[in-house]
């Protein structure tokens, strides 16, 4: 396991997966600052109070909740925006490592974004539905990283695994191995709970499950 994910940590560099990288971070900075500006210029229309004091109070509450929240959505709209082009960083992974073997089907664009949209619309909600377990410090890590290991393995696994079956048949093989492949998904959550290096997760996330997928399809037969 930890093997592959060495071999998946050092495909992540390579030029290939780089230009996917530039591409989702360029959209997700676009992104970052139009919503900044909206979120700026709304701050600007707050209604002001009686006390300058608590004029500035305010602004600085609504500013410090804006750059937080800016800081906490880099990390799940880049995952967004480089879903787009997950499937070719699989099909690059299969093509150098495994070119012996059948090449994958890249899934259509419109319902490989919709899947994009809905996964990352889930990680977002659980992880702020697990947020008042912050205050109670032993399980807050525990339960995030065990559920955010369950959703991105899900995730990637399943995307790497329709290139190749239907998707009844790649729930049905993640299903049947799933304790491996959630515990494969560990070290992809624990990859993205690192900041800076977590706006890499989708791409060490998805050659790690083809990396997996290939094991776990080899011994499914």
């Amino acid at each position: 396991m930890f093997s592959l994910a060495y071999k998946a940590f050092s495909e992540t560099f390579s030029p290939p997966f780089r230009k996917v990288l530039w591409r989702s971070l360029g959209m997700t900075l676009v992104l970052m600052v139009i919503l900044g500006a909206g979120g700026y210029y709304g701050i600007q229309e707050i209604p002001a109070l009686s006390y300058g004091w608590a004029n500035w109070l305010v602004e600085f509450v609504a500013a410090a909740f804006l750059v937080i929240a800016l800081f906490f959505l880099a990390m799940p709209v880049t995952t967004l925006f480089a879903g787009l082009y997950l499937e070719e960083v699989a099909a690059v992974v299969e093509e150098v490592d495994y070119p012996q073997d059948r090449a994958g089907k890249d899934q259509p664009f419109f319902p490989s974004l919709w899947v994009a949209i809905k996964f990352t619309a889930v990680l977002i909600g659980l992880n702020i539905l697990i947020l008042p377990l912050i205050f109670v410090p032993p399980f807050y890590p525990i339960v995030a990283w065990s559920l955010n290991a369950y959703l991105l393995s899900r995730e990637y696994f399943e995307l790497v695994a329709m290139r190749h079956m239907s998707e009844k048949e790649a729930i049905a093989l993640r299903r049947s191995r799933g304790f491996r492949i959630w515990a494969s998904g560990l070290l992809v959550a624990g990859f993205a709970a690192i900041p800076i290096l977590n706006l890499l997760t989708p791409l060490f996330g998805t050659a790690y499950m083809v990396h997996i997928f290939k094991k776990v399809s080899a011994t499914n037969v």
